[in-house]
């Protein structure tokens, strides 16, 4: 093991409260500190900071999404699930390996991806074994 230690993933958002009604309400990230535009969540393990915007946010190239994207993993898949859509948050493909369009008469099962309020693409998933390295947290 190395002497590094990774200590947050940062997220420019350009509705901070709206990022956080993704991160927290949604995905259930815990806020252990918040000022002056910015706020730190976490899972216990892991920090995440979610900070206010200051220009004007290009979109993300046509296609390219996933480009750039983050996994958690939850307690409850289809609380989660449940939690995003009675957010309004776009849940994008029915399980993350094979990406099937979301069928609400059919939730799905695995694994779902969502886009956070700026497109940012989050893998969600129950499993321990979804992808490599799951196992390890906690």
């Amino acid at each position: 093991m190395s002497g590094t230690t990774l200590v947050h993933v940062g997220v420019a958002a350009s509705d901070l409260e709206r990022s956080l009604r993704f991160w927290r309400d949604a995905l259930g990230l815990t806020v252990i500190e918040a000022r002056g535009g910015l706020a730190v969540l976490t899972d216990g393990a892991h920090n995440f900071t979610v900070f206010q915007y200051g220009g004007s946010r290009p979109p993300h190239p046509a296609g390219h999404q996933s480009y750039l994207h983050i996994g958690v993993k939850v307690a409850d898949l289809g609380e989660a699930l449940r939690r995003c859509t009675e957010l309004g948050f776009a849940i994008i493909c029915d399980d993350v390996d094979d990406c099937r369009p979301y069928d609400p008469a059919n939730p799905p099962t695995q694994s779902f991806k969502v886009e956070d309020p700026d497109g940012i693409v989050v893998d969600v998933t129950a499993s321990d074994d979804q992808w490599l390295g799951v196992g390890l947290a906690r």
